[in-house]
């Protein structure tokens, strides 16, 4: 399973997803520090979740990056987010 497959599976089991569009930036880093050669280290995440209501931004990236600690650990190395409910 690819990091994108890895990342969009911890996503979906872990919250009530509306919208989730997962953008692969890897290539806008190559070379640069946490580039591994992969393809597969920087990604930015688009999540559209009622899930996040009454949380401000930064417990919501939190939240996230709980979920998707383990991707860390097998190289992923940055991660970008934009995180709304659906009333936003």
């Amino acid at each position: 399973m690819n990091m994108e497959d890895k990342i969009k599976a911890a996503i979906e089991s872990n919250f009530d997803v509306h919208k989730l569009k997962i953008v692969n930036e890897s290539a806008k880093h190559a070379g640069h520090a946490g580039d591994d050669g992969s393809g597969q280290t920087h990604f930015k995440l688009i999540i559209v979740s009622d899930d996040f209501e009454n949380q401000n931004r930064v417990q919501r990236q939190r939240s996230v990056n709980s979920v998707i600690s383990q991707c860390f650990e097998e190289g992923l190395h940055a991660i970008s987010m934009n995180l709304k409910t659906k009333k936003e």
